[in-house]
């Protein structure tokens, strides 16, 4: 008994402090947040934030300030004064919540939705698709581990079907991705080949995400960076005080006009400067064999549509152009681009998803994108009035209907000719 009672003054407090710990993760917890840290956290584009639940479910639980999501990628960092955040902040009575930046394709914006499910049930939501996604390997391994997070990855492992289609081809992009040693990529093998997970699966899955969803809440307030202060805030009453879509579009050009004098592409003086001019030369034809029409996004992207159609979300969806000067500059085909194009709508089209702002042939209108191969000034003011058009009408029914063979590789491999998806369409 002395023995022990000398170890207690050493163990105990480690003991003590383990146990409230484990209290503190398991304890049932109900943190709000302030509409500051909401404001900053819609634009801060913060990884983490992305991966997790708590301030997206948050923002979109809101019932003082209306949130939208805005799923997309790289495209969403180009923060001018006339950036949808910008926008909405100045004339519209919604805010966009920005989910995705660079990298973030259809993989990883699957496993964001799957934190905030019921926050999507029956609500509008944006999703910015890039043709360069489709690319003939799909997201890199690399990209897709930095988006990936734990909590959604075990929320979706803990109501994986391995009945459901869906389910087999999402746990197999997993263990490709993840790799066959990794835990989550160990689980998802199981689920690939068609068998349930094991009670004691479960029961882990159940504990880490109680923990996960604790952490989250706990830190998830200290996260948000200074995007809205330095990027958002001061651009708003650079804006009219009164929307008018015509002024805007002339005020749009006059900056592009200004901001794009030391380059014949009409891209920003900056981004020229400090990612393609000292390349330009070797990137003379460099995309000459670029390919966007055979790739296994179009089967994740798949994925996709199935979270939006489970949970009858109103989608809008807005397909970027790519530069016509820069790209005439490095050899795209564009003909391949368009075609590309057709086939994404093709697939969105097939299965009713009709909502479809589609601007791959603005690439050479003046000033409509900001560099290479993302929308900025005019584009965005154009955007911003779609989006603004969607917001105000009445939520509708969807009419969605899903198809499997979206899945298949044969259609990742389609060229989309007329024969091809006339024949694809009778399978």
């Amino acid at each position: 008994m002395k023995k022990n009672y000398r170890l207690w003054p050493i163990f105990g407090p480690i003991i003590i402090a383990v146990l409230m710990l484990i209290g503190l993760f398991l304890l049932p917890l109900n943190f709000k947040v302030s509409s500051q840290t909401l404001k900053e956290a819609a634009v801060s584009l913060d990884t983490a934030t992305f991966k997790n639940q708590f301030l997206k479910k948050q923002a979109l639980d809101n019932k003082t300030t209306h949130y939208v999501p805005f799923f997309g990628s790289s495209e969403l960092e180009r923060m001018d004064r006339f950036h949808p955040s910008v926008m909405a902040a100045r004339y519209h009575n919604y805010r966009p919540f920005l989910l995705g930046k660079k990298g973030a394709q259809s993989l990883p914006q699957v496993l964001s939705m799957e934190t905030i499910m019921p926050q999507l049930k029956n609500r509008k939501a944006v999703f910015i698709i890039s043709p360069q996604w489709f690319v003939k390997q799909g997201i890199s391994p690399a990209a897709f581990k930095y988006y990936n997070g734990d909590l959604a990855d075990l929320t979706w492992l803990q109501h994986a079907d391995p009945n459901s289609a869906y389910d087999r081809y999402f746990a197999r992009r997993l263990v490709q991705l993840l790799g066959a040693n990794d835990r989550v990529g160990q689980m998802a093998h199981e689920i690939a080949t068609g068998h349930k997970l094991t009670w004691v699966n479960y029961q882990t899955i159940a504990i880490q995400r109680k923990f996960l969803i604790h952490e989250d809440q706990l830190f998830s307030r200290f996260r948000p960076n200074e995007n809205y202060e330095k990027r958002i805030a001061p651009k708003i009453d650079r804006l009219p005080a009164k929307y008018n879509y015509q002024d805007l579009k002339s005020l749009a050009r006059s900056d592009a006009k200004q901001q794009t004098t030391n380059n014949q592409f009409g891209i920003l003086n900056s981004f020229y400067t400090s990612r393609a001019k000292s390349k330009k030369a070797m990137l003379k034809n460099a995309e000459k064999n670029f390919d966007y029409l055979k790739s296994p996004e179009y089967s994740d992207f798949e994925l996709v549509l199935k979270q939006f159609a489970k949970q009858h979300t109103q989608v809008l969806f807005m397909i970027q152009p790519i530069n016509s000067k820069w790209a005439n500059y490095t050899g795209l085909d564009m003909k391949m681009y368009y075609q590309s194009v057709r086939k994404i709508k093709y697939q969105l089209h097939q299965q009713g998803f009709n909502n479809i702002a589609d601007y791959s042939h603005q690439g050479n209108t003046p000033y409509f994108m900001e560099d290479t191969i993302h929308i900025g000034w005019v584009g965005w003011v154009k955007f911003d009035k779609r989006v603004a058009n969607f917001m105000a009408q009445k939520n509708q029914k969807t009419n969605y209907h899903l198809q499997q063979k979206f899945l298949n590789k044969n259609w990742q491999q389609l060229e989309p000719t007329e024969q091809n998806l006339k024949a694809f369409s009778h399978e």
